[in-house]
């Protein structure tokens, strides 16, 4: 992607956060060239001005999506993040975080772990529960589950859309929950 990014603009906010991810993908590249030119990339920020790109790569691990985000925006011409997302005229809509789930300890409920969406789909159908996305996973969890989030594990909406988060029935149904889940603190 390299210089590509700079020379392209961007149309969306959607685009520009895909941008971030690259270029934090290719910072942990495996591969240096790409690394290199990603940490190039990033010491262009006044946090890491006064880094070296090797510097940089050596402690990888600091640089957080925040800094990504903030490289993109300068490479477009905008002093921050925010100016950026004002100059594209768009605001970005609180969207459900399930990584959000279990920031506040919710050991004490076993939820059915799934790599493929098929496998999570089929438990569905024959067990039961409430379908979730996690990053790259899914999960399969129960009532008490959503009780202990706040959540009404009752609400008609749940089985208008099926019990599936991924590929609801009814997404008018989903919509509605995710507003009730982000409004409990629920939100990425």
């Amino acid at each position: 992607m390299g210089t590509e990014s700079r020379t392209v603009t961007p149309h969306s906010l959607r685009e520009c956060k895909v941008r971030a991810s690259i270029l934090l993908k290719d910072l942990l590249s495996a591969e240096p060239s790409r690394a290199t030119r990603a940490a190039e990339r990033l010491c262009a920020l006044p946090a890491f001005a006064r880094v070296s790109p090797g510097e940089l790569l050596a402690r990888r691990d600091s640089v957080r999506r925040k800094h990504a985000l903030a490289v993109i925006a300068h490479e477009q011409g905008h002093a921050s993040w925010a100016a950026l997302k004002q100059a594209l005229g768009e605001e970005e809509v609180p969207q459900l975080d399930t990584e959000a789930f279990f920031s506040r300890n919710r050991g004490a409920f076993l939820n059915r772990w799934f790599s493929s969406y098929e496998e999570a789909l089929a438990s569905l159908r024959a067990r039961g529960g409430y379908l979730f996305p996690f990053r790259e996973q899914f999960f399969i969890t129960d009532a008490g589950f959503l009780a202990a989030l706040g959540v009404d594990p009752a609400d008609a909406d749940w089985a208008r859309m099926g019990f599936n988060w991924v590929e609801p029935l009814d997404p008018a149904a989903r919509a509605r929950l995710e507003q009730k889940l982000i409004a409990l603190g629920y939100a990425g």
